[in-house]
């Protein structure tokens, strides 16, 4: 049996004798299971002075006239204030805002949907329907039958607007430690795409906005700021302190990174790249150094390179145990002993190849390139001409010194593309 969270709250609660006891003000739940059990019932009562009391939820023998309960009235002590719950259904869920992981959106709360389990009342679904807000104001009934009048199929009377409670991560911050803590299962969080998940989390307000950044691992983190506008990056940046700034830079692709950097001020860059790691603190001062509408500004130095002198079995083998994702890795560049270019490859090819080859056997037989210093036209009309997903950089002496992807040449075009749009000027 369903019935609706808004339709218990405020019933009076009685006791085995039907003394009246005061009247429903919450419900405490155990959040973290898929489907939250109640575990307490809130009692209040008085009006300008109020008080409160709670009592187990197995102590409740019936709700559907008025609450009652198996204890006395002499069992409960009431108190001007309740005691610190980690999940209340009304004050933490009604009302408020929820992510819905399914669709990768922020919802607000306008009703809950409670499933009978034996004795149990289990959290099934968020009602974020109009309906639900209706039905919270006590005005479901009439306005039914004016619907029923006007459009008697409209989806206001035929499909409840409900989600299914696994899907939703409630955001509600610890005022102490500023985090938050996950509900739902941290895949369903971690599979939102990047880009969603940063929309998601600027829907929220700023203490809710921080709260679930916190609660993300470093890796998706990096992620979510990677795609975020430059001014929502700021923001966010405000919110931590040196140590975790510098943690999110240290896990974001070297070119976006860089692009982070050489918009912050100098004193800022400066103590951030105090905290990185060395080696990687190296690379991003030496992309630093280039313009960022160059191929050294727009390159990354995340890549794959391996020795000419390798077998593609033993090349293959080197990939598998490479740490970093092979997906931003379109091509294995093959190199000498100095880090000269020698030729490009693929895993397809290297797959393909008999394992004892050499790895400069699988190579294109051109090796197609950019310099350092060329402009991004000349990127992208190399790109384009031969319809390459990256494309390596190198110095002048062809040593490789980084890669650049299609991604990073979009995102500059649409840059230039969004700054020339009409009314771009006068801030439109």
């Amino acid at each position: 049996m369903f019935i609706y969270f808004s339709s218990i709250l405020k019933k009076e609660v009685k006791d085995k004798d039907g003394v009246y006891l005061g009247r429903l003000w919450d419900i405490s739940a155990k959040i973290g299971e898929i489907y939250p059990k109640s575990e307490e019932l809130i009692i209040v009562k008085g009006f300008l002075k109020r008080s409160y009391s709670c009592v187990s939820w197995a102590s409740v023998t019936s709700y559907q006239d008025d609450i009652m309960l198996n204890v006395s009235a002499s069992d409960l002590a009431f108190a001007p204030g309740i005691k610190n719950y980690e999940f209340l259904i009304r004050r933490d869920i009604l009302d408020q805002q929820v992510v819905d992981t399914y669709n990768h959106k922020v919802r607000r709360v306008n009703d809950i949907h409670l499933l009978k389990v034996d004795r149990d009342l289990v959290i099934a679904h968020v009602d974020i329907g109009p309906r639900g807000l209706v039905r919270r104001l006590g005005w479901e009934k009439p306005v039914d039958i004016i619907m029923q009048f006007v459009s008697k199929n409209s989806k206001y009377l035929t499909k409840d607007e409900l989600v299914a409670w696994k899907y939703v991560q409630p955001v509600t911050v610890n005022p102490a430690s500023m985090t938050m803590k996950l509900s739902v299962p941290e895949k369903q969080i971690f599979s939102i795409p990047a880009a969603d998940l940063g929309d998601i989390i600027f829907d929220l307000n700023p203490n809710q906005r921080m709260g679930l950044f916190r609660a993300l691992d470093i890796t998706t983190k990096a992620k979510v700021f990677e795609n975020l506008e430059f001014e929502e990056q700021t923001s966010i940046l405000k919110e931590l302190d040196k140590k975790e700034a510098a943690q999110i830079v240290t896990h974001m692709s070297s070119d976006e990174a860089a692009d982070l950097l050489e918009r912050l001020p100098n004193k800022t860059v400066v103590n951030l790249l105090t905290l990185v790691e060395s080696n990687r603190a190296k690379k991003l001062s030496t992309l630093l150094g280039y313009s960022s509408d160059s191929a050294g500004g727009l390159m990354t130095t995340d890549f794959i390179s391996m020795p000419e002198t390798v077998s593609a079995s033993a090349a293959i083998n080197a990939i598998k145990s490479e740490p970093r994702d092979i997906e931003m890795a379109p091509y294995i560049y093959i190199v000498d002993e100095k880090n000269h270019l020698k030729g490009i490859t693929t895993m397809r090819r290297l797959l393909l190849a008999d394992p004892q080859d050499g790895i400069s056997k699988t190579a294109f037989p051109k090796i197609l390139h950019v310099h350092l210093h060329d402009g991004m036209k000349e990127v992208a009309y190399l790109m384009d001409k031969y319809k390459l997903p990256a494309v390596a950089v190198v110095d002048e002496h062809m040593i490789l010194s980084g890669v650049i992807t299609m991604d990073d040449v979009l995102s500059q075009v649409i840059a230039i593309a969004w700054r020339k749009r009409p009314g771009a000027a006068k801030g439109m």
